[in-house]
């Protein structure tokens, strides 16, 4: 069996200990990358909202913070491919961010905010959503991030969604670890590395989030074998993603969940 721990996280009217074991953390065996991205503006409300609509059960967002430590969903460090504005998240104040249009120009998304975590969260908990985060630091602002991250899940998350904090900063996993090891932690890899059961030790991670186009099908078998959860991303192509689930993934991220849900669980 595997290791036990106690997870504490916030409930509605009083905090709660729930056990945690220290292997496969279920999400969803559909997971809405960014929310609903193929149809609204990724990491924005609406696209959180029309995941729900779609019968998602679990999304993907990206985390990161402002000049003031103030976290905002948010993919790139740049704004400027999502938003109006330029230069760097990290640089401008949470104020300054909160001014921005987040409707990456799609028609009917005109007045999109960027949103904040905290807002994202009370959005997820509505619709009953479990939460992937993926720890976004901008370079050398690592544990600001994940400090960030951890006052607003104490003080925000229900235990009785599902969380996970995945991310290819590998420092940031370790100091998710540190900072909150009642919460799963999943490294980001693009390939699966050869050292993998190293990896997957040295975080006390409990799944593992690797890119759909590199995973064989043995490596798939070894490491769901070993106990942990295998999640691949990004993964749009409906017979891909019954290839991938037949082989022991656990779950895929997309920018399609309401196509993949349609065909994959009727």
């Amino acid at each position: 069996m595997a290791s036990q721990s106690k997870i504490k996280l916030s409930s509605k009217d009083h905090r709660n200990t729930i056990d945690c074991f220290m292997s496969h953390a279920p999400l969803a065996n559909i997971i809405a990358h960014r929310g609903a991205s193929a149809d609204a503006p990724e990491n924005t409300l609406s696209a959180l909202r029309l995941a729900a609509q779609h019968n998602a059960r679990c999304v993907e967002i990206d985390v990161s913070i402002s000049s003031d430590g103030v976290p905002f969903v948010h993919h790139d460090h740049t704004l400027h491919r999502c938003t109006t504005g330029t230069g760097l998240l990290c640089e401008h104040t949470a104020s300054q961010l909160d001014q921005l249009n987040a409707g990456s120009g799609m028609s009917g998304f005109e007045n999109e905010p960027l949103p904040r975590l905290s807002t994202v969260l009370e959005l997820l908990k509505e619709h009953s959503l479990g939460l992937n985060l993926e720890i976004k630091p901008y370079e050398g602002l690592e544990e600001q991030t994940v400090d960030a991250i951890q006052a607003q899940i104490e003080s925000a998350w229900p235990s009785d969604l599902a969380l996970v904090l995945s991310s290819f900063s590998h420092e940031s996993i370790d100091l998710a670890r540190q900072r909150m090891p009642e919460v799963a932690r999943a490294p980001l890899v693009g390939a699966v590395p050869d050292d993998w059961p190293a990896v997957m030790q040295r975080y006390d991670a409990h799944n593992l989030h690797c890119a759909e186009d590199s995973l064989t099908q043995s490596q798939a078998q070894m490491i769901t074998k070993a106990g942990y959860g295998l999640y691949c991303y990004t993964v749009n192509d409906t017979d891909k993603a019954r290839t991938l689930l037949s082989w022991g993934v656990n779950g895929v991220f997309t920018d399609h969940p309401k196509t993949l849900l349609q065909v994959l669980e009727t």
